[in-house]
């Protein structure tokens, strides 16, 4: 009997001692915000470079005046408008009423065509070269502005 108590006893002490050793729950540090990187703003003057990727826009003297929530493209006498909004790379644009001019009844080229609707169905405005260059793109196709 003394046995059996002896063996009983050293069981409890043994299971006394071996306490779980669970690592002390780790606690999540505060996550610091992270710091938004700042987006370039379409407000400006632009040179339209490319349109549907195809890098002769240039030679056709396109170019944008964006700012206060409109955006005119130009190629010559012709101009068309739309409105606008960005927020960070997001964009929008609408046609604006009234906002095209030709030159005594000229039509747009087939390329302005397809830059009106690259800009008219742009949803993203992807930036590059510091701000100098931005890539609208949307269902549309894409239009390529490089800053003057």
């Amino acid at each position: 009997m003394i046995r059996i108590v002896s063996i009983a006893a050293l069981l409890i002490l043994g299971a006394c001692g071996k306490q779980e050793s669970t690592a002390p729950a780790q606690q999540n540090e505060a996550a610091t915000p992270a710091v938004p990187v700042a987006v370039p703003s379409l407000e400006g003057s632009w040179a339209v470079t490319r349109i549907g990727g195809v890098p002769d826009a240039a030679a056709l003297g396109m170019s944008a005046a964006i700012g206060q929530g409109s955006v005119t493209l130009s190629i010559g006498c012709l101009r068309r408008a739309w409105t606008y909004s960005q927020n960070r790379n997001v964009v929008s644009f609408a046609a604006a009423p009234a906002g095209s001019a030709n030159c005594g009844g000229s039509s747009p080229s087939a390329e302005a065509e397809t830059a009106y609707a690259a800009l008219t169905d742009a949803n993203i405005a992807i930036f590059s070269k510091d701000g100098k260059e931005a890539s609208l793109s949307g269902t549309g196709g894409t239009l390529t502005l490089e800053r003057r």
